[in-house]
């Protein structure tokens, strides 16, 4: 009987350690909540023709000037369907910038118009932990840009490079830095291609950076990027 107490005093005595512990040592992408700057743009992967469609499916907005970063995806219906990585910046007196997948379609006639604009929340990204293997419901076609470094800085590619050189699995390939957030180090949140031999999909990548400048993939997830289109 002693004996038994005694085996219950030390699983007891375990589960008090590992709660405590768990209320010490957090992982680095959950030691601040919110808190993400989001990067700065200036650049487009889009060819003309894809710009053409892009600014005749936003002429009519108000209120955001949208600067278009990456067609994501196609979609071939009657007609063409259109998924575009831009980026908003509000036309108020403090603007603040927001990252938006847009969907646009153009008909046989070659008409174009605009499906739908869905707001990127950077703290609270739609993914899965189970990438896809096959092209998305409905005939969505991953469409890869041929540009790999344009968008990023020097610097923010050495974070993604050194972040990512222990990972194995897809190629990954960075399209746009979405944010950072400043802990103890920075995070990096990053939207990437993955590929293999069975095509290509969308990534988050999130990357650690200390203070001494050591970098390490925290999480890489793919997109649900059906929850952004329409």
């Amino acid at each position: 009987m002693r004996k038994s107490m005694n085996i219950k005093s030390v699983i007891v005595l375990c589960v008090l350690f590992v709660t405590i512990m768990s209320t010490v040592s957090t992982p680095a992408f959950a030691a601040t909540p919110g808190g993400w700057s989001v990067s700065k743009v200036s650049y487009s992967f889009l060819s003309k023709s894809q710009k053409t469609i892009f600014n005749k499916a936003t002429k009519k907005l108000t209120g955001v000037s949208y600067q278009p970063v990456a067609l994501l995806a196609k979609q071939t219906v009657a007609g063409t369907n259109y998924v575009f990585l831009c980026q908003g910046k509000t036309a108020t007196a403090k603007p603040t910038k927001v990252w938006y997948i847009l969907t646009a379609s153009k008909s046989l006639k070659n008409k174009i118009s605009l499906r739908s604009v869905k707001k990127i929340k950077i703290s609270s990204i739609k993914t899965s932990e189970n990438p896809r293997s096959a092209p998305l419901d409905g005939g969505l076609q991953i469409v890869n840009i041929k540009n790999k470094s344009a968008a990023l800085s020097k610097s923010v590619r050495k974070v993604f490079k050194k972040g990512i050189e222990k990972y194995v699995g897809y190629e990954l390939r960075p399209i746009a830095l979405l944010g950072t957030q400043v802990v103890s180090g920075k995070n990096y949140r990053f939207l990437c291609y993955g590929t293999d031999h069975a095509g290509s999909d969308l990534f988050v990548v999130d990357i650690y950076q200390n203070t001494k400048g050591k970098c390490s993939l925290e999480s890489c997830q793919a997109l649900k990027l059906e929850k952004y289109v329409d």
